[in-house]
């Protein structure tokens, strides 16, 4: 059974760090796009689909929570890439924008936990909705 991969978007103004991430990922079996602003992250959202957005911790600003607003209205999760020390009020802002999980974005083995994590959960439900749909139907 052929399967498609994964699609994740990765946002960062760090050419080195969306290089690694990129080869990270890909080498776990993922697809990748990488882009490093925040307009060019919004632009990708209306014309392609991705299953996950890694967003680069980014100040608070319109098209960071638009990015947000539009992720969640698509249904796309997004970790939030972060630099340590975190800024005490970046957690809460960013947990209410519907970020599913904060982790440090020079960390690889933390970020391929997350992705792994919330695709997994992303796809256990869209088996238990398959099955159910199928049990309908008997």
């Amino acid at each position: 059974m052929n399967r498609a991969r994964k699609r994740i978007l990765i946002c960062d103004c760090d050419a080195e760090l969306l290089i690694a991430l990129e080869h990270v990922l890909e080498d776990d079996g993922f697809d990748t796009t990488t882009v490093c602003t925040l307009d060019e992250a919004l632009g990708l959202l209306e014309q392609e689909k991705f299953d996950l957005i890694l967003l680069a911790d980014h100040p608070p600003e319109l098209n960071c929570e638009l990015l947000l607003r539009r992720s969640e209205r698509l249904g796309t999760p997004v970790v939030a890439l972060e630099n340590l020390p975190r800024h005490p009020f970046s957690e809460p802002y960013l947990l209410a924008l519907g970020v599913k999980r904060i982790v440090h974005k020079w960390e690889y083995q933390e970020v391929e936990s997350a992705v792994n994590d919330l695709l997994a959960v992303q796809a256990g439900g869209a088996a238990k909705s398959a099955v159910a749909g199928t049990a309908k139907l008997g």
